[in-house]
C-alpha cells in the first residue's frame, strides 16, 4: 500500500515538474514583449510618443459612435407622436384585482359527473373569479344531459367531430381519449 501510494505521489512530482519545465520553456520562446524588436512577431512596436496620437484615435471613434447614437435617438423622437396616437386608439383594459383561475373538468361518459360539479359548486368560492368549465369530448347523451341541468353556472364545451376513430382492437378501451386528443 505504502509503496503504491509512494509511486503515485513520485509520478505526480515528475508530473508537476515537467508541466513547468515546459511552461518556462514556451514563455522564453516568446521574449519579453515590452522590449522594441525581439520577440516572435518580429514587428518594431511604436514608440511611446504614439500614446497620445492612440488616444485621440480612439476619441475620434467615440465621438463618432456618439453622433451616430445622437441620429437615433433623434429618429425615435420624430416617431414618439405615431406611437402615442397608437396607445391612445387602443381600448384600455380593466385588470382584475385577483387573477381569473378556471377549473376544468373533463367528462365523456361519466353521469356520475353531478357528484364532481355539486361539490365545485359548493367550494367555489367566487363564479366570476372560478368559472367552471366540462369538457365533453364523447356524445355520451346521458352525460350531457346532466351537464346541461346546471345551466349557466358552468360552460359546456362539446366536441365538434364525433365521429369514430380507427384504432387498433386492443386500443377500442382507449378510443374516447382518441377522440380528446384530436
Amino acid at each position: 500500500m505504502f509503496r503504491r501510494k509512494g509511486s503515485l505521489i513520485f509520478c505526480g512530482a515528475i508530473l508537476f515538474i515537467a508541466w513547468n519545465a515546459l511552461l518556462v520553456l514556451f514563455l522564453l520562446g516568446r521574449g519579453p514583449s515590452g522590449q522594441s524588436g525581439e520577440g516572435s512577431t518580429g514587428v518594431v512596436e511604436r514608440p511611446t510618443d504614439d500614446l497620445v496620437g492612440e488616444v485621440i484615435r480612439i476619441a475620434d471613434a467615440f465621438e463618432l459612435e456618439l453622433e451616430k447614437q445622437r441620429e437615433i435617438l433623434i429618429q425615435v423622437l420624430k416617431h414618439r407622436p405615431l406611437w402615442e396616437q397608437a396607445n391612445k386608439r387602443r381600448p384600455t383594459v380593466k385588470v382584475p384585482s385577483q387573477p381569473v383561475i378556471p377549473i376544468l373538468v373533463i367528462a365523456c361518459n361519466r353521469v356520475t359527473i353531478r357528484r364532481c360539479l355539486d361539490k365545485l359548486l359548493e367550494h367555489r368560492p367566487s363564479t366570476e373569479l372560478h368559472p367552471i368549465i366540462v369538457s365533453q369530448d364523447c356524445g355520451h347523451a346521458e352525460t350531457a344531459e346532466v351537464i346541461r341541468s346546471y345551466g349557466d353556472k358552468i360552460a359546456h364545451l362539446k366536441q365538434p367531430d364525433l365521429s369514430d376513430i380507427a384504432v387498433q382492437p386492443e386500443h377500442k378501451k382507449f378510443q374516447g381519449y382518441y377522440k380528446i386528443s384530436r
